[in-house]
């Protein structure tokens, strides 16, 4: 077992931004609960996270023309607060003024993204936590 995979701990980072999109996402969608005509968006998460692990393949040339020439290299092409593909939310009924964010569903989708994001700090801390007992010899 690798003690150190950078392609986890880059992973756990997109995991870590497409949370934080998302949350701002599901927070916008109940702040306008009531605002007539709004239509919900969500945030494709796992079409997003899939395409931070292809980003992450190794000699992978980037859009600033830089060129990942080693495995150990952080990749910097994948940007989720600027180019993550957002959806319409179909899943609450529409009601007569147009709008179709169901406060109920919405805030379930909150408390579970909260997890998410809390599991993949967790799990980021502990990796680095291994880490760091590697290198200080505590491990």
């Amino acid at each position: 077992m690798k003690l150190f995979n950078e392609r986890s701990i880059i992973l756990s980072e997109k995991v870590l931004d497409l949370s934080f999109r998302r949350h701002g996402i599901l927070t916008s969608n109940a702040a306008n609960s009531e605002t007539p005509g709004f239509r919900a968006k969500e945030l494709d998460f796992a079409k997003e996270l899939e395409r931070a692990w292809k980003v992450g393949s190794p000699n992978l040339s980037l859009t600033n023309n830089l060129r990942l020439t080693n495995t150990r290299h952080l990749n910097t092409d994948f940007n989720p607060a600027s180019n993550a593909k957002l959806v319409y939310d179909n899943s609450g009924a529409v009601g007569a003024d147009g709008n179709n964010v169901d406060l109920d569903i919405n805030l379930g989708k909150i408390s579970t993204n909260a997890s998410q994001y809390t599991g993949a700090i967790t799990l980021l801390g502990m990796k680095l936590k291994m880490l760091k007992n590697a290198v200080t010899n505590k491990g």
